[in-house]
């Protein structure tokens, strides 16, 4: 079967790998769309945190896919169901697992990362990560993923009905965060980037308003938005400006999330002065528990959040290192590009 194998950093092709088999607990999945993150092309690089990358490995954490081969011991997961799995691999028997913070795992292994992903044509999945999909197909599905994170977000934020929302970079983490916080039916819902490029797309998962404006007007141009400050602040650029303008940007005993993650080539410093003035309560979020993975699955399988305007491109895997270099270069516009193993 086709695999794109990462040997190490900046070493990366198209080989020819044995077809897994499935052990104990398995179920094999033939693998039909997977997205790819920006976090892969931090794999490819060398740039993602040694403590969550092994080398070699084949990427993909965001993949779905159709059971192509099962035993009597799964009658639930017969062949031919849609699956979405579950990108963690999870112990089970640390703390956090026992306290269903799987995303905490103290023995850390992850699809795509730190075992080998959904860039080939089959995985050797384990049966309790294997979520099926009754209605979307499996391109859909594959967006459960990213959609669990901006989740996971969403609800530590604690939304209400009342509420004035600002989503700070759009993303696709971002703009999945606004389809999920659309879901909440806040007040408002303001999603802000510094480029307009994919401004449309956040009005049509639900954002009230936009804001475009370069990084040192943003937090002013949005309070213009929303008439004064905002009662709950989702950051998902990823960047120090976008930190410190949501920051900016917070009501007094507002909530500030935080789903970016700049990386340590775009740390700087960073003031917590305007939060404590604020009374501000602070949430920083990793991934999302097994729990929240489920959640996203239903939401997405019964048409309550519709990330398909996010899909601005589907090839075949042959393609992956083209489809790497355009995200890179930002050479034209795409927020989700998909890929098919089987073409």
């Amino acid at each position: 079967m086709r695999a794109y194998r990462v040997e190490r950093p900046g070493s990366a092709s198209l080989v020819d790998d044995p077809v897994p088999t499935p052990g104990p607990g398995e179920v094999l999945v033939r693998v039909e769309a997977v997205g790819i993150c920006g976090s892969d092309l931090e794999l490819v690089k060398g740039t993602r945190d040694a403590a969550f990358t092994r080398y070699p490995v084949v990427p993909g954490h965001e993949w779905a896919g159709t059971v192509a081969e099962t035993s009597g011991a799964h009658p639930h997961l017969p062949a031919g169901t849609r699956v979405v799995v579950e990108g963690h691999h999870f112990c089970g028997a640390c703390g956090p697992c026992r306290a269903g913070r799987t995303h905490l795992c103290a023995n850390y292994d992850e699809y795509g990362f730190t075992r080998d992903g959904g860039y080939r044509e089959y995985v050797a999945a384990r049966v309790d990560l294997c979520h099926p999909l009754q209605r979307v197909d499996t391109a859909l599905g594959a967006l459960a993923e990213p959609t669990a994170c901006a989740l996971h977000a969403v609800e530590r934020s604690a939304i209400a009905h009342d509420d004035r929302v600002v989503v700070i970079g759009a993303g696709p983490i971002g703009l999945l965060a606004a389809a999920c916080a659309a879901a909440c039916r806040p007040a408002q819902l303001v999603v802000a980037d510094v480029r307009d490029t994919t401004l449309d797309v956040a009005r049509r998962v639900g954002a009230t308003h936009t804001v475009c404006a370069p990084a040192a007007e943003l937090a002013r141009r949005i309070r213009d938005a929303i008439g004064g400050g905002a009662d709950v602040v989702i950051e998902a650029a990823g960047h120090p400006l976008a930190q410190v303008a949501a920051a900016d940007v917070l009501a007094r005993g507002g909530r500030l999330t935080v789903l970016g993650i700049a990386g340590s080539d775009r740390t700087t410093p960073f003031n917590f002065d305007p939060l404590v003035f604020r009374d501000a309560r602070l949430e920083a979020v990793f991934a999302y528990p097994s729990a929240v993975f489920g959640r996203a699955v239903r939401l997405i399988d019964e048409g309550r959040i519709d990330p398909s305007p996010l899909v601005t491109h589907r090839l075949p895997l042959r393609d992956v290192e083209a489809a790497l270099a355009m995200l890179d270069a930002r050479t034209e516009p795409a927020i989700k590009v998909l890929l098919d193993p089987r073409a």
